[in-house]
């Protein structure tokens, strides 16, 4: 009686499906510079609305959702070239909206020194924590799981925006005002999401395949885990990044006037 064979973790036209819809092409750039653009409105405007926004037009669920699909079949070439479009994207939508600060901040629309990191928006993406964790992770295993089942409607791909394109506008916003720890907050709650959001889509894939911890892959996950686990720790214990945002009300009355409700930019003043 001939052996029972295993079923594969990952079907080759899944695989195959995702690498054909994760392109470097212009539409992908500009939808990851646009994103970028509104980012940075958000974070500086301290608007839920225009943040959302920015997530809804980032594309990023392909390829990240390629890593894990071609890492479980074996595919490596295509896992790298999934991560390096999705890494060319961030940082394309890292410059627009740099870009978007320094010409707001040259045209004197919004404050050019660090009053601009006390928004409340902006500070949750400088300042990661355990809560980041929990994020990132639900994001990696619904994200892959929706991207395995062909639903890619736009609000899944939300699903891995969520978790990096805030953190993008967030550092691009802190290295425009020069400010090393909230940059650093932000860069490292962008490596988390990227090494969870991987990493529990593999978790996800192995476990609908019913292979879960049999399959050396299962390590990325359990490598990931730890090293995000120690990052975190650290940046906390060394005081890198505190493990609540300040409170930002707080420093905004400390800097001077609070802005006019509904006002969405805080604008330069100067005294004589």
């Amino acid at each position: 009686m001939p052996a029972l064979r295993p079923r594969p973790l990952m079907h080759e036209d899944t695989v195959d499906k995702t690498a054909a819809q994760v392109q470097l092409s212009g539409s992908y750039l500009l939808y990851m510079a646009a994103s970028g653009v509104l980012a940075s409105v958000a974070l500086l405007s301290d608007s839920v609305p225009v943040l959302i926004g920015s997530m809804i037009v980032a594309p990023l669920m392909p390829p990240l959702a390629l890593v894990p699909f071609a890492l479980v079949a074996g595919r490596h070439a295509e896992a790298r070239r999934g991560l390096g479009i999705a890494l060319t994207g961030l940082a394309l939508a890292f410059a627009t909206a740099w870009a978007t600060t320094a010409v707001m901040g040259a045209l004197g629309v919004i404050a050019s020194d660090a009053t601009l990191l006390t928004q409340d928006l902006l500070q949750e993406r400088v300042h990661p924590g355990w809560w980041s964790m929990a994020a990132a992770i639900a994001a990696g295993l619904a994200g892959t799981t929706a991207q395995a089942g062909e639903k890619t409607d736009t609000l899944i791909g939300t699903v891995a925006a969520l978790a990096l394109v805030p953190a993008v506008g967030a550092s691009a916003i802190a290295v425009h005002v020069g400010d090393v720890r909230p940059v650093f907050g932000g860069l490292l709650l962008l490596g988390m999401n990227i090494g969870l959001i991987v990493g529990m889509g593999i978790v996800a894939l192995l476990v609908s395949a019913g292979r879960a911890g049999l399959h050396p892959v299962a390590l990325v996950p359990v490598a990931v885990l730890i090293v995000v686990g120690v990052l975190l720790v650290w940046a906390q214990s060394t005081g890198t990044v505190s493990t609540t945002p300040m409170n930002s009300g707080s420093a905004s009355a400390a800097s001077g006037p609070a802005p006019v409700p509904g006002t969405p930019f805080r604008t330069v003043q100067t005294t004589r």
